[in-house]
């Protein structure tokens, strides 16, 4: 079934990239008209799939085929995350904020001992940064 969903995203990407191709080359508009309703249809094509991967990995996290936290989205860069997080949590130290690639765990774990909060609100309030 996960096979199933790849191949659906895979031939939607496939089809989103050559239409943009046949766009461009079939296009009755100047070439400035042409980049900014490319660059409009890409952002919302990025969106929408954005959306979608959401939805996915929310699904695989209720039906408890991933753990928690596999969909953690950010906005930004992890410096903008930090920065907020020390000023909605004066507590919060930049040892209690270290990040480091592949040891996400003890982020999680240190900022669940600090904050008092699951691991699950702690993805949330990330994400929703």
């Amino acid at each position: 079934m996960n096979d199933d969903k790849g191949k659906i995203l895979l031939a939607t990407a496939a089809g989103l990239g050559l239409g943009i191709v046949t766009g461009i080359l079939m296009a009755p508009d100047n070439g400035q008209t042409t980049r900014g309703s490319l660059k409009r249809t890409l952002t919302k094509a990025g969106d929408d799939i954005e959306r979608t991967v959401k939805r996915w990995m929310d699904s695989l996290e209720r039906n408890k085929v991933t753990g928690a936290g596999s969909s953690l989205t950010m906005r930004g860069s992890w410096d903008d995350v930090k920065g907020q997080l020390k000023q909605n949590y004066a507590d919060l130290t930049d040892d209690d904020l270290t990040y480091i690639e592949g040891k996400e765990d003890e982020l999680f774990g240190r900022l669940q001992r600090k904050l008092g909060k699951t691991k699950d609100d702690i993805v949330r309030l990330i994400s929703d940064l």
